[in-house]
């Protein structure tokens, strides 16, 4: 007793088995997702309250030097600056007081101390940054 397949029935199993290849491959690229997604979703909570550590992590993927102008950010670079992580240019005082907070900051480099407490914090997706923009033109004095 043989089994012999015809042409037909072996056009339609190979068929069948690219349509199950192609659903794996789309399971497959859900999960790599999701697993990233699940990483950034831990490593905020891991990170907790400390955003200007999480701000760290983000600089990490910017080109240096750059300009900061959203004020909770413009703290974070101040915290980082004052904890030897980064060194940054705080400018754009307004002539309103004597204990005005900054207006802009330029991030000009992460520190090797920043960059030892990248590596202690591991791994993370690269997040899109929303206030920083690449230093363009004359820098601040």
């Amino acid at each position: 007793m043989t089994d012999s397949i015809s042409s037909g029935d072996l056009g339609a199993r190979i068929a069948a088995l690219n349509a199950v290849l192609s659903g794996l491959t789309l399971d497959a690229e859900w999960l790599r997702e999701e697993a990233q997604r699940l990483r950034a979703r831990h490593a905020k909570i891991r990170l907790g309250h400390r955003k200007p550590l999480w701000f760290l992590m983000r600089l990490r993927h910017e080109q240096l030097p750059i300009c900061v102008v959203e004020p909770s950010e413009i703290r974070y670079v101040s915290v980082l600056a004052a904890t030897g992580l980064i060194e940054a240019q705080m400018g754009g005082f307004p002539a309103t007081g004597q204990h005005a907070a900054p207006t802009l900051a330029t991030v000009t480099r992460i520190t090797e101390y920043g960059r030892a407490e990248i590596a202690r914090i591991g791994e993370l997706p690269k997040p899109i940054p929303s206030s920083v923009q690449p230093v363009r033109g004359p820098q601040m004095r």
